[in-house]
């Protein structure tokens, strides 16, 4: 097995911890004013190696884990189809959920707060082209590391993409870590998805329960990796014995 639900379970408990952290530390998040751009250049960059571009990047470097195990390629094969599946599975459930609840993203209060938009509700009755406007007229107010994410972003919040995936990252290659007896690498895959969890709290684009829900999910799909894994073997694709 290339997944291990023991050493998944470890990994998901660990992020839980991580991502309780995130929320309560999110309570001192202020979304009005000055920031520090330190503070606002490294959740962004965090923020981005989970996004739409930066999250190819990571897969890349994730996927080169079974090659620096030295795995044999029947091997490498199952587990990256393993989790191709995870990641294919984990857009689907975000899309969809999206389309469900649509919970309204928190910065879309804070725009209400400000007088730009009567309601959250309100600003998602506007055309995606009227939502940035409507965030343009808080430019003066809100600092330039959150004004692109919340142009970039101005559909629903539940769940967050970028934790589901990150989630899903720590979960399933941390659970192979520390089956390889790489525990460091194991906990800070672990903590970067916590971070990730973090930026997308203080960049105003989710809620904590958006993060508990993400994982709930990542560790769903996860857990059904054996499941998964099994069906490839009766399908014939590990027909050579795992080295």
């Amino acid at each position: 097995m290339v997944f291990q639900k023991k050493y998944g379970l470890i990994c998901t408990v660990l992020l839980c911890l991580l991502l309780s952290l995130s929320a309560v530390v999110s309570t001192r998040f202020s979304f009005v004013g000055d920031v520090n751009n330190t503070l606002g250049a490294m959740f962004s960059f965090v923020s981005w190696s989970a996004g739409s571009k930066g999250f190819l990047f990571t897969t890349a470097v994730l996927c080169s884990i079974p090659f620096f195990l030295r795995w044999s390629r029947p091997r490498v094969l199952v587990c990256l189809s393993c989790f191709a599946f995870v990641l294919g599975a984990s857009f689907v459930t975000k899309t969809v959920l999206k389309s469900v609840t649509k919970e309204p993203r928190p910065y879309t209060y804070v725009l209400q707060d400000l007088g730009s938009v009567d309601s959250a509700a309100a600003f998602y009755a506007l055309s995606s082209s009227e939502r940035v406007d409507v965030i343009d007229t808080v430019k003066e107010r809100v600092s330039d590391w959150r004004l692109p994410h919340w142009e970039g972003e101005t559909n629903y919040s539940f769940p967050s993409g970028h934790t589901i995936f990150a989630a899903c990252a720590a979960i399933f290659w941390g659970a192979i870590l520390l089956s390889e007896g790489y525990r460091v690498f194991a906990v800070m895959l672990a903590m970067w998805a916590g971070l990730v969890g973090m930026s997308r709290l203080w960049l105003g684009m989710h809620w904590p329960i958006d993060l508990f829900g993400s994982l709930v999910f990542a560790a769903g799909l996860c857990f059904l990796v054996p499941f998964f894994e099994r069906a490839l073997t009766r399908l014939g694709l590990k027909k050579i014995k795992l080295g």
